[in-house]
């Protein structure tokens, strides 16, 4: 019987080490959902901003009939500047490059459960195995 008991703890063991991998690969899953929505949420920012910058454009780059003169150039002009070379078009990029990191974790945790799926498939094989030693060994 001492042979039995061993084979049952080494069984029992590999289903721990399952249950690990399987609360691993759930608490990464969760942390996947959450990056998706964020992940959304700033694809949506994204847009909205650039949705923004384009309608600032058509305003820099509207005539009014009642409005002319050096002071309306200018005023344009300042418009037009101020959306091809400053703040909002910095900003955009850098939300883009804050949504890429984001994709990138997204990868890195679909790869960690990935990795996962063959160390599972070892300890499965391994509970085959000894569930059937066990099996063998009362029959």
């Amino acid at each position: 019987m001492s042979e039995l008991q061993s084979l049952r703890n080494d069984y029992n063991s590999k289903q721990q080490e399952l249950n690990a991998c399987t609360n691993e690969i759930a608490v990464l899953n969760g942390k996947i959902a959450q990056l998706d929505v964020i992940i959304q949420d700033f694809a949506q920012f994204k847009s909205d901003m650039q949705d923004h910058r384009n309608k600032f454009r058509q305003l820099a780059n509207e005539n009014y009939d009642q409005w002319q003169g050096r002071l309306f150039n200018m005023s344009q002009q300042n418009m037009r500047a101020n959306l091809e070379f400053t703040t909002l078009r910095d900003y955009i990029n850098k939300v883009d490059d804050n949504l890429d990191e984001l994709n990138n974790e997204r990868m890195r945790l679909q790869n960690q459960i990935y990795s996962t799926e063959g160390l599972m498939g070892t300890i499965k094989s391994g509970m085959n195995w000894l569930s059937t030693k066990i099996s063998n060994l009362l029959n």
